[in-house]
């Protein structure tokens, strides 16, 4: 059985597979072969070898355990109340963890890199319409698979954690980035259009508020550029009875701006 996974894990090192695809693979093969050991338990039983069948039985039943708990994670996304896990994983941590939080590496902007001092939360308006396009580009970036999927690397106590003071935690924590983006003055303050590309940029929402300016008055003082702008939502986890609970939510859209005060002329 160890040669098989040794076999298996050899193999898949040369695909670009994630840490969870592979652990659905590894539950399986183990769920299965675990009963040889329960196989082996039984033929040293017959043999009157009742210390080695006693130690075979415990480790299948061990092993049995934790598959059972592999299966309820990797398959189903949901905890159970007899999992022992977390405790495990305080005093040894998580592979999967570690390894999706080295692979995910620093964020960088699209539209580049401003100082924080220099940059205020948007607050973003977007009618039916634009409502639509925001999902639409939500949709191709899914496709075009440069969506995170993996809850941001956040186990299932941060998960928790997060949970105290916001209403659900996305999939594509902390957010996907827009490929493109742009602000385009209109009567009345500005819009946002972005998509996956300049060629297919569409219009997704209005600026109302810049930090705590209303937009109007931001323009009259400072020159407005993109800091940030990501899409939030789709696949979600949010609080339920005995844990964490799955949900379907909205794409929405969410932009900081950085500003700079206008050159004054004397």
């Amino acid at each position: 059985m160890l040669t098989i996974l040794d076999l298996l894990n050899h193999y898949l090192g040369f695909f670009n597979v994630n840490t969870r695809w592979k652990g659905k693979v590894y539950t399986i093969l183990a769920f299965f072969g675990n009963f040889y050991l329960l196989y082996l338990a039984s033929k040293f039983l017959g043999n009157t070898a009742y210390l080695r069948a006693s130690l075979l039985l415990l480790a299948f039943l061990v092993i049995l355990y934790f598959s059972i708990l592999n299966v309820i994670y990797y398959f189903t996304n949901k905890t159970v109340k007899w999992d022992i896990s977390p405790k495990i994983e305080k005093y040894i941590g998580t592979q999967e963890v570690k390894e999706q939080r080295t692979n995910r590496g620093a964020f960088v902007p699209a539209n580049g890199i401003y100082n924080k001092k220099d940059v205020l939360p948007a607050t973003i308006v977007s009618d039916d319409d634009m409502q639509a396009e925001i999902e639409r580009v939500a949709e191709q970036l899914v496709a075009n698979g440069v969506v995170q999927t993996d809850f941001g690397g956040l186990t299932e106590q941060e998960q928790l954690a997060y949970l105290n003071t916001e209403s659900a935690v996305y999939a594509n924590h902390p957010g996907t980035p827009l490929p493109y983006s742009r602000l385009q003055a209109e009567r009345g303050g500005m819009a946002l259009y972005g998509g996956i590309n300049e060629m297919f940029a569409k219009r997704l929402g209005r600026v109302m508020t810049v930090g705590l300016m209303p937009i109007a008055a931001a323009l009259k003082e400072n020159d407005l550029f993109i800091a940030t702008a990501v899409i939030k939502g789709g696949q979600a986890h949010v609080r339920g009875r005995a844990g964490l609970t799955e949900a379907k939510l909205p794409y929405s859209l969410h932009v900081e701006l950085a500003y700079k005060a206008k050159a004054t002329s004397k």
